[in-house]
């Protein structure tokens, strides 16, 4: 428990930020460096002005530029060259900038305006290690699921069982110390099992952000290992009305994906009003490894968002909904009815194959029996207000509902067969959170904000089991965190959070002799803290450091859970006895970019005292239904430390060579040796050549890479049911391009994964147990955007 000096200390901290944050409005700076975007080269005498000011400033013989005594808000960022194309573009300012911009020659583009800035994002703490995908980087990821285009972050592996369903894993911790915000709300869904997949349309996102390490002062105390950021793009400011359409389609599981976006703004008394609405149709059949064909393990996606904003110079509105819908099918032949046949399925270098004619024949697309249903709603209102004096205040409310189904392969048993359509698990999960954040103005060079989170769900099992999986419970929490960051000059920031959580939980439960309902109640709560500082020693190099702490109460899965995951099928048990989660992390990474080679390099420790995990007991569990393997949630003191490192060579201005590893190390340091279900270590590289014009064709690329993972041998002896598998490698391979269709410039591109259909498990999948990964597979991409009208900038509006 927190003393009352703590929470004195805390509420004094606060009150002093608010009463800092009143004495200047007005004393904002923009900084900057700007660069010839075809060599990197600095361009001196750039004008750069910021419109409705008269502030302007030109750059250096560096090409660095700064504005000072600018007020919080939104602006128009005008930079001009003789020779190059102008730079028009939106930003906001709510503290000291630092941006990185580039000009495109004229030679280059004569119709069109290329604008790439490089701003520093808003988010909790700047200080800690942060990766993203986006741009073309993530157009190639389109088509998976949210687990494996993360894969493409140094620093992220996955959690999956089969090749349908996966969650991301963060520097070797996952499930539940993994937050995931969807257009920033912190995503809640029945994910305490390992075949629980985040229920997220890809799609809709333009920019998929990981931070690696303990997050939890401005995100929660379950952050512990780092929060994926799903983000979409703003909302369009100018009159417009445009969209893209993205078609995918893949040999293997004869997968196909359809998704739009149409976006719009008005003006004229409609000014700061605009929409957005997305939708994805996504489905495939059943898997195939390079031996054999995985039975009913096809996916069904149905999923569509909207959204509605006004947003003036000062306050504004958002109002979004997104609905999310799956079918997958539960591959079939991993149950066993005695323990012989058990360790017979473990053995068994295949199991049963069907021939393709078989599942021609029946329709190749079917999901039988099991199979699970997940029906997923999110809608969140967004609203703000700023003033030059206060600052900016939001605040954010978002409700969610997530029911989940799982039907066992067994129909369960009625008289009339009513039944024969039920699930055997329904869970319901209704969740509401809020959030009130306010960011002040600098101040002597201090800026930060002040915040405040709430959230309360409750989970209402319904489904035929005798004794549910998981047990109905009702949970309250909130959390008061206040971030401050001190800029004593542009090439050094200073970072320091606290942050104090509460947590209220509730099981009801069924005494299964008596049948006497009973209830469980726990409490939580405790502080947290970072600190974190980050250099730019010059344009090229930077370096940060963040030390924090964070806590994580066991979730009612892992305290009561006891039944069988019908995905995997483990006999899970969960203890009553497990005590919080206490981490103590450190990361630091230092990034450099020059004219031919971008280099970052990080490395992490992270100390968690009672470390919860899924513990393979090598026993079998018996019921009704068969023989299961049993797994036990325990307890340890575990110590995880590794490197992430990627690097890219620009070898000429057409060819690039990028290389990638991702280490990652645990110990059990109460039992004194190593844990298991920690991914091995990863190597990546790949090999590209690129045209910027070849015929009528643009963009021209051509690449080929390479996956090495050896085999995990860092796993207590005799600890599973069966040993790791041996390590791997991978080749692939892409080519694409864009291409006009009609006035449109179409992005196309074609990707062969698993090029030489290697035949291997990963010690990650749960279905390692029984089954090979999927075998090659080549997947058709598609990009076409489209504008029917075009944006214009307040200049040419005026013209």
């Amino acid at each position: 428990m927190v003393s009352k000096r703590s929470l004195v200390l805390v509420v004094c901290i606060i009150l002093c930020a608010a009463t800092h944050a009143q004495q200047a409005a007005c004393s904002l700076s923009l900084s900057g460096t700007i660069s010839c975007k075809e060599d990197g080269k600095p361009l001196s005498y750039v004008a750069i002005g910021l419109l409705s000011t008269g502030k302007s400033a030109s750059s250096d013989e560096k090409g660095k530029f700064l504005i000072t005594s600018v007020c919080a808000g939104e602006y128009h960022l005008i930079a001009s060259f003789i020779g190059y194309s102008k730079l028009d573009t939106l930003i906001k300012i709510s503290a000291d900038r630092n941006i990185q911009l580039q000009l495109k020659p004229d030679s280059f583009h004569l119709k069109e305006v290329h604008v790439e800035a490089n701003k520093i994002e808003k988010r909790g703490v700047e200080t800690v290690t942060k990766s993203e995908l986006s741009g073309e980087e993530l157009q190639q990821t389109r088509g998976e699921n949210l687990g494996t285009a993360l894969k493409e972050i140094t620093g992220v592996d996955v959690i999956q069982t089969g090749a349908t369903i996966s969650k991301p894993v963060i520097h070797g911790l996952y499930s539940n110390r993994i937050l995931i915000l969807n257009n920033g709300v912190r995503q809640e869904g029945q994910q305490w099992g390992s075949e629980h997949a985040p229920e997220i349309d890809p799609f809709i996102a333009t920019k998929l952000s990981v931070i690696k390490g303990a997050a939890s002062i401005r995100y929660g105390s379950d952050a512990i290992g780092g929060v994926v950021l799903v983000e979409p793009a703003e909302m369009p400011k100018l009159k417009c009305l445009e969209g893209e359409i993205n078609l995918v389609g893949m040999d293997n599981s004869r997968l196909y994906t359809g998704s739009g976006i149409l976006q719009g703004a008005f003006d004229k008394r409609l000014t700061g009003l605009s929409f957005r609405i997305q939708g994805t149709d996504r489905q495939a059949g059943n898997i195939e490894t390079p031996h054999y064909i995985l039975d009913n393990t096809g996916l069904l996606e149905k999923n569509y968002s909207g959204t509605l904003a006004y947003e003036r110079e000062n306050y504004g509105i958002t109002a979004y909904y997104s609905h999310f819908y799956s079918e997958l099918g539960i591959f079939t032949y991993s149950e066993a009815s005695n323990p012989a046949q058990l360790q017979q399925l473990f053995a068994q270098p295949q199991p049963i194959n069907f021939p393709m004619s078989y599942y021609l024949s029946k329709g190749f697309y079917t999901i039988n029996r099991g199979y699970q249903t997940v029906d997923h709603n999110l809608l969140k209102i967004n609203a703000f207000a700023k003033s030059g004096r206060f600052g900016r205040l939001e605040a954010t409310f978002a409700r969610q509902t997530d029911n989940r189904q799982e039907f066992d392969l067994d129909v369960p048993y009625s008289i009339n067969g009513s039944l024969n359509n039920a699930a055997q698990n329904d869970f319901d999960l209704t969740t509401h959170t809020g959030e009130l954040v306010w960011e002040h103005n600098s101040w002597h060079n201090i800026s930060g904000s002040v915040g405040a989170n709430f959230i309360t769900e409750g989970n209402v099992y319904t489904g035929l089991a005798y004794q549910p999986l998981i047990p109905n419970y009702r949970n309250y929490g909130g959390g008061l965190f206040i971030i401050e960051k001190w800029n004593p000059r542009n090439n050094f920031t200073l970072e320091a959070g606290v942050r104090y959580d509460y947590k209220w939980q509730r099981e009801y439960m069924l005494n299964p002799i008596s049948l006497l309902e009973y209830t469980n109640t726990q409490t939580y709560d405790a502080p947290t803290a970072t600190l974190g500082a980050l250099w730019r020693f010059s344009p090229k190099i930077s370096l940060n450091a963040n030390l924090g702490s964070g806590w994580r109460a066991p979730s009612a899965f892992e305290l009561y859970a006891f039944g069988v995951h019908g995905a995997t099928q483990q006999f899970v048990v969960g203890d009553s006895l497990l005590k919080v989660e206490q981490s103590y992390n450190f990361c630091t990474s230092i990034h450099f970019e020059g004219e031919k080679i971008e280099t970052e390099f990080g490395v992490y420790a992270n100390l968690i005292n009672n470390y919860i995990y899924l513990k393979p007991t090598l026993t079998e569990h018996v019921n009704i239904d068969g023989y299961f393997p049993e797994f036990d949630f325990t307890q340890t003191n575990a110590f995880f430390k590794g490197a992430d490192f990627n690097l890219k060579w620009h070898i000429t201005k057409y060819l690039t060579y990028e290389p990638k590893a991702t280490l990652v190390f645990a110990n059990d340091l109460t039992n004194h040796t190593y844990l298991v279900y920690i991914p091995p270590q990863r190597f990546n590289q790949k090999l590209e050549y690129r045209w910027e014009k070849l015929g009528r064709l643009k963009n021209v690329f051509v690449n080929i890479g390479n996956l090495i993972v050896p085999e995990q041998t860092r796993v207590p002896p005799n600890s599973d049911f069966v040993p790791p598998p041996k390590g791997y490698v991978l080749f692939s391979a892409a080519i694409g391009c864009s291409a006009h269709l009609g006035k449109q410039l179409m992005n196309i591109s074609i990707i062969c994964n698993n090029m030489m259909n290697t035949a291997y498990r990963d010690y990650m999948d749960f279905f390692r147990y029984y089954a090979d990964e999927p075998g090659r597979s080549i997947q058709l991409k598609i990009r076409i955007p489209f504008q029917f009208i075009k944006p214009k900038t307040d200049q040419e509006n005026n013209n």
